[in-house]
C-alpha cells in the first residue's frame, strides 16, 4: 500500500504588500492620525478607509520607484501621490486611529 505524502510547506509564501498610485486629490483626504509607537499625531492621508503617514518626498520617478521597491518587499503597503515637485510616498498605518480630519 502507497501513501501520499503532502508536499505544501504549512507557510503561505506572499510577494510584496501593494502600492496604491493616486491619480486625483479626490482619491483621498488630508489628516492627522495618531500611531501607537509615536506621542504626537502625525501628517497622513486617508484612501480606501485605510491610513497612510508620510515617509518622503523624492523628486524623480526612478528613486521613487526604488523606495517603494524596498518598503514593499519588507512588507510595507504604500502610496504614490504626484506632486508638483515629484512624488511624495506614504506608507500604511494599520494601527492608527483619526486624530484630525483636514479636508
Amino acid at each position: 500500500m502507497f501513501s501520499s505524502v503532502e508536499s505544501e510547506s504549512p507557510k503561505r509564501q506572499q510577494g510584496p504588500a501593494p502600492t496604491k498610485i493616486i491619480q486625483s486629490k479626490n482619491q483621498y483626504r488630508t489628516c492627522q492620525i495618531k500611531v501607537p509607537d509615536l506621542e504626537k499625531p502625525v501628517v497622513a492621508v486617508c484612501v480606501d478607509q485605510e491610513y497612510y503617514s508620510f515617509f518622503k518626498a523624492v523628486e524623480c520617478g526612478d528613486k521613487t520607484l526604488e523606495i517603494i521597491a524596498k518598503l514593499a518587499n519588507g512588507g510595507d503597503s504604500t502610496v504614490i501621490i504626484k506632486t508638483p515637485k515629484g512624488y511624495a510616498i506614504w506608507v500604511k498605518e494599520p494601527d492608527a486611529e483619526l486624530h484630525r480630519s483636514k479636508t
